[in-house]
């Protein structure tokens, strides 16, 4: 299966070390068209809320291991990659999710 990223994303512009940690904010792009989407086809609230999530994830961080938390409008980043990830695999908190976007 063959997969195509979109190289005008900050996964494919920004080396590693400058991919956002901490908060990082919903991008304009992705809720208007998750709004547009929901408005359209009636996507629910949660359902329109984890495909924020995931697109988001995808923008900036596809193929690579990201331990995040829902924060009011966006995502706050707790670790990203193999190594910082591990912590929290080994030693899962409330609240934090650990996904690779793909």
């Amino acid at each position: 299966m063959q997969t195509f990223g979109d190289l005008n994303s900050p996964r494919y512009r920004l080396r590693f070390e400058e991919l956002p940690r901490g908060f990082v904010p919903f991008p304009a792009h992705i809720v208007e068209g998750i709004a547009w989407r929901k408005g359209q086809w009636g996507y629910g609230d949660d359902y329109a809320h984890a495909s924020l999530e995931q697109h988001t994830l995808a923008w900036y961080y596809e193929g690579l291991p990201v331990a995040y938390r829902r924060a009011e409008g966006g995502i706050e980043v707790l670790a990203l990659g193999f190594e910082e990830v591990a912590a929290y695999e080994r030693h899962p908190e409330p609240g934090v999710k650990v996904v690779q976007p793909g």
